[in-house]
């Protein structure tokens, strides 16, 4: 009866972890009830993710704060020769739980960023490298509310990273640099996956498949896997063809000295005919000019850019504009020259 009559007693231990189990209980059931609701939620924004992210970590918390509390009762109701109060297991729990809900939330904006279409605000790249970024710093924060509940000094921890950094950082100084570089590389964003990528320092040239802490893979285009490590980055030039705004036309044409006179009405027909061109921008920079005197030629210089930046397509675009060229020149009556000489004999006086 003393017992019983404890269960009932508000200043009894018995009491206070009968209402914790009863608690928890309840809270479990009213989760389950809202499962529907939260598994349910839009993914996309961060509130409907938080949401989406609570379901498992709360059940999962739930679940073992009520054994616990089941345990803590068992152990006082029948006195065995067992200290719960030894470590914080409640506290710890709750401090696991609320790092894997953390860890839901970023997963899951993550995964519906990356699947979203391509008129996203936000890059692949970036999203990848802001979660990581996330992660890292959940898995520290985690480590030091540990260190701290079970009555560990996290600056102990402190210290002995710092100690031993030196000599990590030494012995792993590429690793260290290629860690460094990833991280520059998320922040200043000179590509992204899926850009063309080249560097004319090196024989890199390819499209960018995956960025990650340590490495760049990039597919070059005779579909070989090229794994760059991150720190090269900071060392080379790297060009980014695909945010190009334009392509272009640059070629010498070549008529012969005996169209001289057909030339000035080339270059204007070339011109006009440039600048009502679907294909080219007339709004950048287009030229077409006599350029000069060619050992076997007259050439004409035609500068312009197409309005594609695809590589086939602009290929189509410049047959097309070249082809045109050549009928104009034709309709002029001249023609394209070719290397000739000419050779002046002189009769020997008899």
């Amino acid at each position: 009866m003393d017992v019983i009559s404890q269960f009932f007693d508000p200043n009894s231990m018995h009491f206070r972890q009968l209402i914790a189990a009863t608690i928890a209980i309840v809270a479990l059931l009213l989760l389950r009830s809202f499962k529907g609701r939260l598994l349910k939620q839009a993914k996309n924004n961060l509130f409907g993710a938080s949401l989406f992210a609570s379901y498992l970590p709360a059940k999962a918390f739930l679940i073992l704060a009520t054994l616990w509390f089941c345990i803590e009762l068992v152990v006082t109701v029948w006195q065995f020769n067992l200290d719960t109060t030894l470590y914080p297991v409640t506290q710890l729990l709750a401090a696991i739980a609320l790092s894997w809900y953390g860890f839901r939330i970023v997963n899951t904006v993550e995964r519906a960023t990356l699947d979203e279409t391509e008129e996203q605000r936000l890059d692949r790249t970036a999203v990848i490298g802001v979660a990581k970024i996330c992660r890292l710093l959940l898995t520290v924060v985690l480590v030091i509310v540990a260190f701290d509940l079970l009555g560990l000094d996290p600056s102990g921890l402190i210290a002995l990273g710092g100690v031993s950094g030196a000599a990590l950082a030494f012995a792993s100084k590429d690793l260290v640099s290629n860690w460094f570089g990833g991280i520059m590389l998320y922040l200043d964003k000179p590509f992204k996956v899926g850009d063309w990528i080249r560097s004319p320092d090196r024989e890199i040239e390819g499209t960018v498949e995956y960025i990650g802490w340590r490495i760049t893979k990039i597919r070059t285009f005779d579909k070989r896997p090229l794994y760059v490590p991150n720190s090269l980055f900071n060392n080379i030039t790297v060009q980014n063809p695909s945010r190009m705004t334009h392509r272009r036309i640059y070629e010498t044409l070549a008529v012969r000295y005996k169209d001289m006179q057909q030339v000035e009405a080339i270059v204007v027909a070339i011109e006009r005919y440039l600048r009502s061109s679907e294909v080219i921008d007339s709004q950048q920079t287009l030229i077409v000019n006599f350029n000069g005197f060619g050992a076997s030629s007259l050439n004409i210089m035609v500068y312009c850019m197409t309005v594609t930046t695809d590589w086939v397509t602009f290929h189509n675009h410049k047959q097309q504009v070249l082809l045109d060229i050549a009928g104009i020149i034709e309709q002029h009556d001249a023609e394209f020259a070719f290397p000739t000489q000419t050779l002046h004999l002189e009769q020997a006086e008899s």
